[in-house]
């Protein structure tokens, strides 16, 4: 489980960087690679302590499609140091930091994300929560 946890943090981070670049189609059947993913009474808490239920978040995600197309220098978003921390049953609780590049600004979140193991999904595993923290710049 816990390779399939990291090939979906990493795909989905993948497909979150095509989406607001706009090199994929903006249409209902690209999207449901996300809204399948996400657990039902998924939440994210932002760093900002925000808290997203899973509609709020699919929303704003929806919108901000092109969002980086017109960046001057290419909008960049990849990810480091995934960790399996503990594998209880069908639950996997991973680390990861979560690192972005706007306008040559750089940036990083710690993220500590819950899977569950559910084998109809592409990766084999849904999202159930998230919680991100900023990763001080030096």
């Amino acid at each position: 489980m816990e390779k399939k946890c990291e090939k979906e943090v990493i795909d989905l981070h993948e497909f979150f960087a095509q989406w607001f670049r706009s090199e994929i189609e903006n249409n209902g059947e690209v999207f449901s690679r996300l809204e399948n993913v996400l657990d039902k009474q998924f939440v994210l808490i932002a760093p900002t302590g925000e808290l997203s239920p899973r509609g709020k978040l699919l929303q704003q995600l929806e919108a901000g499609y092109g969002s980086r197309k017109d960046d001057e220098k290419k909008y960049r978003l990849w990810i480091k140091n995934i960790q399996c921390r503990l594998t209880e049953g069908n639950l996997c609780l991973v680390t990861y930091e979560e690192w972005g590049e706007v306008n040559g600004k750089i940036t990083a979140r710690l993220s500590s994300a819950l899977f569950r193991k559910n084998e109809k999904m592409i990766n084999g595993v849904e999202w159930v929560h998230v919680h991100e923290v900023y990763i001080p710049s030096e």
